[in-house]
């Protein structure tokens, strides 16, 4: 079953179109990234999802229902949540603090002592500097924590862009290996450059390049294609 669909999409900045039909489907209880190089459109789409941005063209449909029309706070009540590539949290707040915040829902509001606990669990670290301010944690620290406030809002699909942006490549590892586990409970959805990370995590993949989805497919399928070798792996044809 599609827990999210894309649907003929154009959309983009002060009239001028950065998407042009672009497609997809995300089943539920998967891992789906959507790769491509700087400018290909990536947070765009992600943007689209969310509601942050206007779709001119097209539909984002979320559990059968069509959700265009509906602001980011209303779409978040209904199931998504987003972690943008900046983190965006609050760095003269506490960890916990900022974990709060991302329970502001009423659905997750009820669950609160619950969704902290179950994310202390998942992510060690932030339990242990719960009263530490954000702004003085790692990047790595700063990652986990931005994807735990998402969590609070008890999401059915979690959308991640540029997860490993400035992070050292053994922590984007240890982060990665988390989100696998994350799939048994929810449905997962990044935009990512780290290619081998992605064929790594992913169940399927898309590849946008310059606004258009270009190719699509499991891992093993784009991995013997020779545009992916040639463009995104690094092998040449």
């Amino acid at each position: 079953m599609d827990l999210l669909r894309v649907e003929g999409l154009k959309a983009g900045y002060k009239g001028l179109n950065v998407l042009w039909d672009v497609g997809l489907a995300v089943k539920k209880n998967s891992i789906v990234s959507i790769i491509g190089s700087n400018g290909s459109g990536k947070t765009t789409l992600l943007n689209a999802i969310m509601g942050l941005i206007d779709v001119t063209e097209g539909n984002v449909i979320f559990k059968g229902m069509r959700i265009n029309d509906l602001k980011p706070q209303e779409r978040i009540g209904l199931g998504l949540s987003f972690v943008p590539s900046e983190r965006e949290l609050f760095p003269q707040m506490t960890v916990e603090d900022n974990l709060i915040l991302g329970a502001y829902t009423p659905r997750a509001r009820k669950h609160m002592k619950k969704s902290l606990k179950e994310i202390y669990d998942f992510f060690p670290v932030l339990g242990e500097r719960s009263k530490q301010l954000a702004g003085t944690m790692s990047g790595g620290e700063q990652q986990m924590l931005a994807i735990g406030r998402a969590l609070m809002s008890r999401p059915e699909l979690l959308i991640l862009d540029e997860l490993s942006t400035g992070l050292a490549p053994a922590i984007t590892v240890k982060i990665y290996r988390k989100l696998e586990g994350l799939s048994e409970r929810m449905t997962v959805l990044l935009a990512e450059q780290n290619i081998h990370q992605a064929f790594m995590v992913s169940d399927y993949i898309y590849v946008l390049e310059n606004g258009r989805i270009v190719a699509s497919g499991k891992p093993d399928e784009l991995s013997e294609s020779t545009l992916i070798k040639s463009a995104y792996l690094g092998v040449k044809a």
